[in-house]
């Protein structure tokens, strides 16, 4: 090591954009021995990379089974030169990928879903961080319901519940590389996408994400639209919503 060594939190941070191929003077700092300063900081990029890229392997893996492995390689890479790692724990990185994806038009006119896919995925990661349990919906609460009653009626979303809406079927996809069977897949139809803690993903469809919207302003029933009111059964079967509050319980 040279003379004139900076504090720990400059050294640290000179590294960090040297990983990053980004200018840095940290290589002055090393004194070249059977390497040379140059060559021993590659060898910590080239590590550098391969552990992101693994973080970001094991966040899309729908992603890389659609692009393979050689150009998920490249899309890693890129991110992480563009994207810095503001923190040590690795488990929160990888957001943003989708926008690693745009910037590169040739891939996008290619396989104009993977932005979504990756945005999807991004959703599923963050769902796999919070608690499995649901609160289930009480059923009971529906039996002997007037029309009257339940127009009045406002459904409570499960508190932790994301949303996407795509011009592709990507919640079917994602879905059908999970369970491997990808025959009859039709890619190109708008679907919508709730993903729940567990991680569950719910295909669905915009008024679908409607309805939970609406619930979230805590909207009567009675303001939901017909779309919205026939997918009502299967997103209540789904554990979308944990309870229903009536106007003569409030």
């Amino acid at each position: 090591m040279k003379d004139d060594v900076p504090d720990l939190a400059t050294l640290q941070t000179h590294f960090a954009q040297a990983l990053q191929y980004r200018p840095s003077d940290v290589a002055d700092l090393i004194s070249d021995n059977l390497f040379s300063a140059e060559q021993r900081l590659q060898i910590y990029r080239n590590n550098f990379v391969i552990s992101l890229s693994e973080v970001l392997e094991a966040t899309y893996p729908a992603v890389k089974a659609v692009v393979g492995e050689a150009c998920f390689s490249a899309l890693a890479r890129q991110h992480i030169l563009t994207t810095p790692l503001e923190q040590g724990d690795v488990s929160h990185y990888g957001g943003g990928f989708d926008q690693t994806i745009c910037a590169q038009p040739s891939l996008v006119d290619a396989v104009p879903y993977l932005t979504d896919l990756a945005a999807l995925e991004w959703l599923v990661d963050r769902a796999s961080m919070y608690d499995a349990a649901l609160a289930p919906f009480p059923l009971e609460k529906l039996q002997g319901l007037t029309e009257q009653r339940l127009a009045e009626a406002r459904l409570l979303p499960q508190p932790a519940c994301w949303l996407l809406d795509s011009d592709y079927a990507v919640a079917s996809l994602w879905l059908a590389i999970r369970d491997d069977q990808l025959d009859g897949l039709t890619i190109q139809t708008r679907e919508s996408a709730i993903v729940l803690p567990g991680p569950a993903v719910i295909a669905t469809t915009q008024a679908g994400i409607a309805l939970v919207h609406l619930a979230r302003q805590h909207q009567p029933l009675k303001q939901a639209s017909q779309e919205m009111l026939a997918v009502l059964g299967e997103l209540i079967a789904a554990q979308v919503f944990c309870d229903i509050h009536y106007a003569d319980d409030m």
